[in-house]
């Protein structure tokens, strides 16, 4: 297999982003407010198991929403600015298949950890429907992207079908925002997360505000796969007279 740099880095960027959530996040303490080492050696000494699964469970999801929302946000930036986020791109498609492999893995946990697989705890006792309704409409628009993700998939749908079917990954993400967001509020508390967790759906959000502002200012689509995945000279983008 030839050696791709970008790649490496790629994964050095995920494997930074999974380190940061544990020392940030996991680490934190919501009743003294402050990091604790010793919670964070707990979690990963698994002192106690079901615990540290549940606790890295969360570090699961947060990565995943985080790295697919930077796939997302890198393809309307480099647009926008091609001059300052066009050499990024590339990393695009492995830092988006690396975020839904890790949202997928937090998936199945999740169905057997908390839904023990019973449908009826799924969708007709479950007190937080809206958020496991929408987590499966993300699953599966992400499962489709990260499926059609190379160029047999152009070949075989043609480029337009199949850039429509990636744009329409956006959809998946503001579906993956509601799923955070249910879950996260509580009767009684509201929405209540640690603090670092924020950034992460800070980031989804702004990548869905991004995409709506070019939209809106009508930045030119690409027209090649190539340079969707940063293999053709990017062009400049001007917005279009109205």
């Amino acid at each position: 297999m030839q050696f791709d740099r970008r790649n490496v880095i790629s994964a050095l960027f995920c494997a930074g982003v999974i380190v940061s959530i544990l020392l940030l996040y996991t680490a934190h303490d919501k009743q003294t407010g402050a990091l604790s080492g010793e919670k964070l050696l707990n979690v990963l000494t698994f002192k106690d198991m079901q615990n540290s699964l549940r606790e890295l469970n969360k570090v699961a999801a947060l990565a995943g929403l985080g790295l697919i929302a930077v796939a997302f946000i890198l393809g309307p930036l480099s647009r926008m600015f091609p001059a300052q986020f066009a050499t990024y791109l590339p990393w695009r498609k492995f830092v988006g298949i690396a975020g839904f492999a890790i949202a997928a893995l937090h998936s199945v946990y999740s169905l057997i950890d908390f839904y023990k697989l019973d449908v009826d705890r799924m969708l007709f006792s479950n007190p937080k429907l809206l958020g496991f309704v929408s987590a499966a409409i993300a699953i599966v628009i992400f499962l489709a992207m990260t499926l059609t993700s190379n160029g047999e998939a152009v070949r075989r749908l043609g480029y337009r079908k199949w850039k429509s079917l990636q744009t329409f990954g956006y959809v998946g993400l503001f579906f993956a925002i509601v799923h955070f967001v249910v879950l996260e509020t509580r009767q009684g508390t509201g929405f209540d997360v640690r603090p670092y967790a924020l950034l992460f759906l800070f980031i989804a959000l702004v990548a869905l505000l991004v995409r709506i502002g070019i939209f809106l200012v009508k930045v030119p689509e690409r027209q090649s796969f190539e340079e969707h995945i940063g293999e053709a000279e990017p062009k400049i983008a001007h917005p279009q007279k109205r």
